[in-house]
């Protein structure tokens, strides 16, 4: 590769059953990892090399040596057994820019929609979001026959990596609880992300029950102590987390009210408290993509910080992306911009290099990322390139070790 380029490596998804049991709700075409190489000057991506035959291998995450690529694959039926989604590893050589799958193992719970590792690549996290509704069984209510809704177990699975870069054994499996606004959405605890941070604390996001988890990885016995769970707002639906390192903040994305929240994280008393709160939704734009009949709010999808710690990006079902400035010193959000991506249809996974510029933002529905030049100074997007890809929601970036 050239000085300066890097590689970008994209998942998407398969089709997706989320409520419906014959057809699926999106028909998905991904079914491999997509490594593109990244012009580090102009962010022009070209397809590079592709690892095909991988089931819904919706999100991602690297090692921080840059050897190996994690997928989970958001499937309640993994492997063809119904047991619900998985987890793959990839071996990634970045002489050559190619992947190859070391193993593949089960998640341990349905619809996995987030995986991420530790500070060291010692321990992979998956989000298990869990089914919204399967009617399995029948009880005797007053003499009539009524369906028993049974739902997936939300939950966070812990994993050791194997010394050659594979999945290896289930060390924890914590199980959130608690519901919501929707009777179907928020029936039952549907956690959609995991993060880690330099200090071993855990966030995780419970979109179905309206609440945050807060815990320590243990390494001792290599499980997640839980510290406290912090309750948002009735049908806020909390979705996306983000360490602001070198900060006592974390920020969070709501998926059901859209807004943006940034959050104190007192580290001695392992509890949250939440800073400020800002909305991107833009009413004009009510009839473009939203999730949920009769809804005209959009749904919030994820939050990103840019590499100097000053700005920071969101993005919504309506294909806005909006862009943020962090005050340091006391956590509040200031809204700078709202960007509106007409060709991006149900917008999902959104990153940014590590340069800090470009931001990519995937649009899962019209099968494209489309990438953003950022200004440094003020954090203005402007559009610089795009690339045709399957149903893609997420990314990562892969860089040479000596630029």
């Amino acid at each position: 590769m050239i000085n300066g380029d890097f590689y970008a490596c994209f998942g998407g998804f398969g089709p997706q059953y989320w409520t419906n049991l014959a057809e699926p709700n999106i028909n998905g075409k991904c079914h491999e990892l997509t490594i593109c190489a990244v012009n580090g000057k102009t962010g022009e991506m070209k397809v590079h090399s592709k690892v095909t035959d991988i089931e819904n291998p919706s999100t991602l995450v690297v090692s921080p040596d840059q050897k190996f690529i994690y997928a989970g694959n958001e499937d309640h039926d993994f492997g063809g057994r119904g047991f619900g989604g998985g987890l793959s590893a990839f071996a990634f050589d970045m002489e050559t820019g190619t992947a190859k799958l070391i193993n593949q193992s089960l998640a341990y719970g349905a619809s996995t929609a987030y995986v991420t590792l530790d500070k060291t690549g010692s321990y992979i996290f998956a989000a298990n979001h869990g089914s919204k509704y399967y009617c399995s069984r029948y009880k005797n209510v007053d003499g009539v026959l009524k369906p028993e809704v049974i739902r997936d177990e939300g939950c966070v699975c812990v994993f050791k990596i194997r010394e050659d870069g594979g999945i290896g054994a289930l060390t924890d499996r914590l199980v959130l609880t608690g519901t919501g606004i929707d009777e179907i959405e928020h029936a039952s605890a549907h956690p959609h992300s995991v993060l880690i941070d330099e200090e071993d604390f855990v966030v995780i996001p419970n979109k179905g029950g309206d609440n945050i988890y807060i815990c320590k990885f243990n390494r001792d016995t290599q499980k997640l102590d839980l510290l406290s769970i912090c309750q948002s707002e009735f049908g806020s639906s909390p979705r996306h987390a983000c360490f602001v390192p070198g900060t006592p903040y974390v920020l969070i994305q709501n998926e059901y009210d859209g807004c943006l929240c940034s959050y104190f994280l007192d580290r001695i008393k392992g509890e949250l408290t939440r800073i400020s709160r800002v909305d991107t939704w833009i009413p004009d734009l009510s009839s473009r993509f939203t999730l949920l009949k009769g809804k005209a709010h959009p749904w919030g999808i994820d939050v990103q910080l840019h590499p100097g710690g000053k700005f920071l990006f969101n993005n919504n079902t309506q294909g806005v992306i909006g862009s943020f400035e962090l005050n340091r010193s006391s956590g509040e959000l200031t809204l700078l911009n709202r960007y509106i991506l007409d060709d991006i249809v149900m917008s999902r996974g959104i990153q940014v290099d590590r340069s800090g510029r470009f931001l990519v933002v995937t649009g899962v529905l019209n099968e494209k990322a489309v990438i953003l030049s950022v200004n440094q100074k003020t954090g203005e997007l402007t559009p610089a390139s795009e690339i045709e890809l399957p149903t893609p929601t997420a990314l990562r970036f892969l860089y040479p070790e000596i630029l």
